[in-house]
């Protein structure tokens, strides 16, 4: 008895086109996610989110959820320092403790 089943290239054998177009479609929807959040990621220098989007696999959703959750709000942290200190005119303290 012969086994078809995976014999073909692609290893879809079987499969219809509509069928074909949904898993190359959610393949590029994943990778977009994972691509952009392990960029900002990265650029954030957040090792630890870093590998956690790169070892998961959830469709984007653990993406979505770190691009729009957790780093919007280190970017607002971010901005909210820059617009005190440039409504203060206070030069930026650049790690260093203020002087009283």
């Amino acid at each position: 008895m012969r086994n078809d089943i995976g014999t073909s290239p692609t290893g879809m054998h079987g499969v219809p086109a509509s069928g074909r177009v949904l898993v190359v479609a959610v393949v590029a929807w994943s990778l977009a996610w994972k691509g952009a959040s392990m960029w900002r990621a990265a650029r954030n220098g957040s090792k630890p989110w870093f590998v956690t989007l790169l070892l998961t696999n959830t469709l984007g959703a653990l993406d979505a959820i770190y691009l729009f959750g957790v780093d919007r709000r280190h970017r607002r942290e971010e901005l909210d320092e820059v617009t005190i200190l440039e409504m203060t005119g206070e030069p930026e303290q650049e790690g260093h403790r203020q002087e009283t």
